[in-house]
């Protein structure tokens, strides 16, 4: 039986086994960044599991405020983006230009990059960087690239809710929105084979908004059409026993095969192929919270890691680069900046996302007892 909503660790709402994805994706992102493996590591499927993820998780949390309120607050929505993303992100960007400032780190950073990192652009910054320095990390603070990702999903947030109204407006259902997103995840990858086709460089391919958005709209699109945690029937009507014991081992392994795919010739198709993966996976761990991987993803410290994951992102080339100064030994270089980074985080969260947070709710509420108010002095 799907997993309905439960309590996190932490109190807030949360889809079992969600924390420990993000664990896990962070994790592969920064053992990709590290000094010991680097090169060899699929670093860049991290990415892929947190864009699938996003937008899985903010389609879920869309459905459950129509289902309650029959609406989407717009304005609701941008200020849990708001308060959620901006001040660690501007935090992380302004310790990097510190560093770039104080020569810690060698750097080229100038105005422009700074300013593309500021307002989420640093993917189309990048780009443009490439074309015309042949460098795409060329005017950016050091160790800070990897905010790309991050206007990519900016971008995704900025059209996708209000598409999400427009569509519940034209009345139609979750399922047909589903579909509606599956077949842009289509034309998504027609569009990589046409840019593709035509010599588009790895950074055109790789980091622009448009030719990533498919796996945030691959996540929405499972949250509409087969969400567990929303009590939803299993993808294509299989059985519970089917997924478990044959679909999601096969996804498993076809996942590894396309994550060791080299970029340079999985590009174009290999993400797709990992969203599709990532369907009766997501499905699996979800509705069995208790099973073996269950317990791995749920347990309280890579659920606590899993928590950080979003400051661990922003922090970690950082740390690695400093730290990578003074020590020369590449395994203690990891070791040592995952333990500085996960302090640093910590310090974040406890300073920054959960005072932040509190603010949110205290918003939201009031946001509410006006709307209410307003409607009933309409009546």
């Amino acid at each position: 039986m799907p997993a309905g909503p439960v309590k996190s660790i932490h109190g807030s709402f949360a889809i079992p086994s969600l924390d420990g994805i993000r664990a896990a994706a962070v994790m592969i992102v920064f053992i990709g960044h590290g000094l010991t493996i680097g090169g060899p590591w699929p670093g860049s499927v991290g990415v892929t599991i947190f864009f699938f993820l996003s937008g899985f998780l903010i389609t879920t949390l869309l459905r459950r405020e129509y289902d309650r309120t029959g609406r989407i607050s717009l304005g609701k929505f941008y200020l849990r983006r708001l308060l959620r993303i901006q001040p660690p992100a501007l935090i992380s960007i302004g310790l990097c230009v510190l560093v770039g400032a104080l020569g810690l780190l060698p750097t080229t950073m100038n105005g422009w990059g700074i300013i593309a990192e500021a307002f989420n652009y640093t993917n189309y910054y990048m780009i443009w960087a490439n074309d015309v320095y042949g460098s795409a990390h060329h005017g950016l603070p050091p160790e800070s690239s990897m905010l790309w990702s991050l206007a990519v999903e900016e971008h995704f947030y900025l059209v996708f809710p209000a598409i999400m109204i427009v569509l519940l407006w034209r009345k139609l259902n979750y399922r047909a929105i589903g579909w509606i997103l599956v077949g842009a995840c289509v034309l998504a990858l027609g569009w990589r084979l046409v840019l593709a086709g035509g010599d588009a460089d790895f950074y055109r391919l790789y980091i622009a908004s448009d030719t990533r958005f498919d796996g945030l709209l691959a996540g929405a699109a499972m949250a509409l059409l087969a969400n567990p945690a929303l009590g939803d029937r299993s993808p294509f009507g299989l059985s519970d026993r089917s997924i478990r014991f044959v679909v999601a081992p096969i996804a498993a392994v076809v996942f590894c095969m396309m994550a060791l795919m080299p970029q340079t010739i999985g590009l174009v198709v290999s993400d797709t192929i990992i969203y599709a993966c990532l369907v009766p996976l997501f499905w699996y761990v979800i509705v069995h919270p208790t099973g073996v991987s269950g317990c791995v993803l749920n347990n309280r410290f890579v659920a606590h890691i899993g928590l950080l994951s979003f400051s661990i992102y922003l922090l970690h080339r950082l740390v690695l680069g400093l730290v990578g100064q003074v020590v020369e030994i590449a395994p203690v270089v990891d070791v040592l900046s995952f333990v500085i980074v996960v302090a640093l985080a910590h310090v974040m969260y406890i300073g920054v996302e959960r005072p932040l947070g509190k603010v949110r709710k205290a918003l939201e509420a009031r946001r509410s007892r006006r709307s209410w108010t307003s409607r009933l002095s309409r009546r």
